[in-house]
């Protein structure tokens, strides 16, 4: 489970609401591809075996061979590396003070963007297709005028829900912010 003492500059009274990364499902079309990708070399070293025996008869043909398909699986387990951490990696954190935005770009990139939740001004929901619609996720957006305008969560679970709660969120907070400004209003007039 995630600990709010993790988090840059901690709030008091801050509280964890969803910590949300991509729906694990969308990790099966990687699958799918790496499994494809990873028989294919023996696959073609059958072909060979099978209809050109003479060619890896030849000791300089088979050490080429062994030697491209070794390149080809380290590219293919660097390319499933990569991809999965960029999975793992980008998260999307939503308490009731704040929202973190951490994206991780390529094996040594990172961006992480805050954003206060009173400063929200539209969430957007969006589940587009039929795979999106049977396991329930799709993209949430959040615009703001600040100096970032959006923020998207991209493929996580149940996006309506998270829209919603995070409307909830904003106009709680707006709401103590209001409270505070009238008190410190009152308090300045008071004095």
């Amino acid at each position: 489970m995630f600990h709010l003492d993790h988090l840059p500059n901690p709030i008091p009274g801050e509280k964890l609401i969803y910590c949300l990364r991509r729906h694990p499902i969308t990790l099966a079309s990687l699958v799918i591809c790496m499994v494809i990708l990873l028989l294919a070399p023996f696959g073609i070293f059958q072909y060979l075996q099978i209809y050109q025996p003479d060619l890896l008869a030849d000791q300089a043909m088979m050490t080429v061979v062994l030697l491209g398909g070794s390149i080809f699986f380290l590219y293919a387990w660097l390319f499933l590396f990569q991809n999965f951490v960029d999975w793992a990696m980008d998260l999307w954190i939503v308490t009731n003070k704040r929202i973190l935005n951490i994206e991780q770009q390529g094996l040594f990139g990172r961006t992480a963007s805050e954003l206060r939740i009173y400063r929200i001004q539209d969430v957007t929901s969006s589940v587009n297709g039929f795979f999106h619609t049977m396991f329930d996720f799709g993209d949430v957006e959040i615009q703001t005028a600040g100096e970032r305008l959006r923020f998207l969560f991209e493929q996580v679970p149940h996006p309506n829900k998270v829209a919603k709660m995070i409307v909830e969120l904003a106009e709680i907070d707006r709401q103590a912010h209001l409270d505070e400004a009238v008190e410190e209003i009152a308090t300045g007039e008071a004095a």
